[in-house]
Order: C-alpha cells, then structure tokens, then sequence
C-alpha cells in the first residue's frame, strides 16, 4: 500500500488538479466529466474570499491522486452572521478510491480547522454517489459529525421558445451601480431568513470588485431587479462561469446515442436546444443572488420569466437553479421544463462545532448558493 501524504496544493500542481477532475466522470447513460480549464484555481476561487485546495499524493509516484477544498465565508445562521465552511470538491483517483484515502482527507482537514475560522461547515452530496453518502453518514473515527439537511434540489431549466407572460404588477430592470445599495439590502434581508445563505456588502458587486476573484465575471448588471411602487421586492441574477468551468459530454451509451441523435433532428421543431457532440460541452448558467421579499411566488416567477426569454435563440442549452426542498419558492420551477438533479444536504462540525450545530432552528429553510459549490 502507498504511503498518501496530504498537503496543501500550490500553482505548480494546477494542471495535475484539472486532469483529476477531468478523470472523474460521472457515469450514466449520458456520460459527463466536470472540467475546470484553464485553470483550477480561478474556479474554486468562486466558492469563497477564504479557500484552501488540499491535495492527497503518493510518495511513491508523486502523483496527486486526491483533491478537495475548505472554504469560508460570511453568512446567516439562525439570523446572524457568521463565518460559514464549505468542504467541496471532494475527488479521488478511480485507481485509489478506498476508505483509507478519504479517513485521511477528513483527519488533514480536521487539522486545518484548528485555524478557527469557523465552528461548522456544510456539504452537497450529488445524489447516487453512494461511496460519498456512506463515508460522511458512517460515525467512523476521524469522520466529522454530520446531520442531513434534506435534499437540494438543483434542476437545469431548459431554454426553448418565449413564453407567454401573465400581466403583472412588477416591473423587471436591469441591474445597474445606482441600485446597487438596495439590491445589497434585498439580499442580505431575505437571506438572513435563511439559513446557510450568503450575506453581501456593497462593496462584494462594487468597482473594485473587478479585483475580486470570489465574483470571477459577474458584473452588477447582470442582475435582474423587481420593482413594485419603485421599490425593489426580488433579485435574481444571471452568473455565467463557463470561462473556468465546463461540463463536458464524454459518451452517450447504447441507444440513448441513436435516441439524443433523432431529438436533436426535431429540437428547432419544438423549440429546445441540442444535444451537444461527445466532447462538446453543455451552455449554461447559474440563476444565482435569489432573494425575493415575502417569498412571493409571483415574483420569482416574473423574473424568471424574464431570464428565460432574454436568452431563448442564444448559444445557452439551459440554466441552473439552486433551492431547498421546503423552499416555497421551489413550487415555481415546475412552471418550467426542466431536467431534475439533486444533492444531499449535510451539515458537518467537529467537536467545537457540537454547540452550534444543536443550536440550529431546524425551522428555517437553508438556502445555497448553487454557483459557489
């Protein structure tokens, strides 16, 4: 058996870290492998302003054969902020995956958290990957503590021709620096409803965040603004990371290739996009920043609405939309066609983190920012 050292990555490792990532496809009748080109880094920057990459290698080759992240950020629990973790990213070499790797992923980390940037972190699990559910869920020693969340539910909303638009009393603008002060309040006052959920400041979506990688390409106007009586009531925004992440088709297996082959045929006859080539990638976008005041339905709906139909006839396959389970706002996605995928939700601490763990309203709905995982 190799030896496994765990080390923080650097630069030098950045081209091991996307061959990883790229290796790691996800099997199914359509295959897909997750990429991060150019750069890995750039990528994992979004997750947070705090993020440490953490490597596994074998000393006996040198190569990198394990990866994952811890990152922190400000956010809400049970009303107030508070430095929040993320572990992410989570990758094994398929010629090393066993339990011993990841027992020893858990305990570096362990260590890392002695830095005291936060008592507890979360985790999205994709549904079906078993090996992961029944690492974080087995109480063996040196695995954190952990308590299920429930169910994200993350489903890719299929772009297709305009929809026809109820009359309304929101008026939908365009984000712009004017705004800015309040959809920074939208934000942080619906959020602070939630648990888990980002807070913002200004100064997060200001100019000189042009300079700040944790927002890599988005820009204040690509927000969507409702308005009622002038005031602003919801935000959604459009966050396009396709220039450090890609999610790339591998294979279609078996018949499902002869049958992506006869829906991309009729595809422009009823008004949904293509299927892209094996080693094409999929175009999409996250539909991120949701905060709308009252969880008004109608709202979410309207701004919706209005990102669907400014990008129907574009280069865009679809877009991702991230929601809690109990979320009320989730009732409005099935207004939409869409292709359903999950992940499990888990909370996970370590001893300090037992506390504030019990300590969480359980009544409050989580809300994750899809496009930081």
């Amino acid at each position: 058996m190799s030896r496994v050292i765990y080390e923080p990555a650097t630069s030098s490792r950045d081209a091991a870290l996307r061959s990883l990532f790229a290796r790691n496809t996800m099997e199914g009748p359509i295959s897909i492998s997750f990429q991060r080109e150019p750069s890995y880094f750039h990528a994992c920057q979004s997750q947070a302003p705090f993020v440490q990459t953490c490597t596994a290698r074998d000393q006996e080759t040198g190569e990198i054969i394990g990866m994952g992240t811890r990152a922190v950020r400000a956010g809400y629990l049970n009303g107030a902020i508070e430095p929040i973790g993320y572990l992410g990213d989570l990758r094994l070499d398929p010629r090393y995956r066993g339990g011993y790797i990841l027992m020893g992923a858990y305990r570096y980390i362990q260590e890392l958290h002695r830095d005291h940037r936060t008592k507890i972190y979360f985790m999205a699990v994709a549904q079906g990957n078993q090996r992961a559910l029944e690492t974080i869920a087995s109480g063996r020693r040196g695995v954190p503590d952990c308590k299920d969340l429930g169910t994200l539910l993350t489903p890719a909303i299929n772009i297709q021709s305009k929809r026809l638009q109820a009359s309304s009393s929101i008026e939908v603008i365009q984000g712009s620096r004017s705004l800015l002060r309040e959809i920074v309040a939208c934000l942080n006052r619906n959020h602070r409803r939630r648990q888990w959920a980002p807070s913002y400041t200004e100064y997060d979506f200001g100019v000189d965040s042009l300079k700040n990688v944790w927002l890599r390409d988005f820009r204040v106007e690509d927000f969507y603004v409702a308005r009622r009586n002038g005031n602003v009531v919801g935000v959604l925004a459009k966050w396009d990371q396709s220039a450090y992440k890609q999610t790339v088709v591998t294979n279609y297996s078996g018949r499902f290739r002869w049958l992506v082959l006869l829906f991309n045929l009729a595809a422009p006859l009823i008004g949904c996009p293509r299927y892209p080539e094996a080693g094409g990638s999929f175009r999409y976008f996250y539909a991120s920043f949701i905060a709308i005041d009252h969880d008004d339905q109608d709202i979410f709906r309207t701004l919706l609405e209005r990102m669907h139909d400014d990008h129907v006839s574009s280069n865009y396959h679809y877009f991702m939309v991230g929601l809690h389970e109990r979320d009320p706002l989730s009732a409005v996605l099935s207004d939409f066609r869409h292709t359903k995928f999950s992940a499990n939700l888990f909370a996970v601490y370590f001893d300090d983190g037992k506390e504030l763990s019990d300590a969480l309203d359980d009544q409050l709905v989580p809300y994750i920012e899809l496009a930081m995982l």
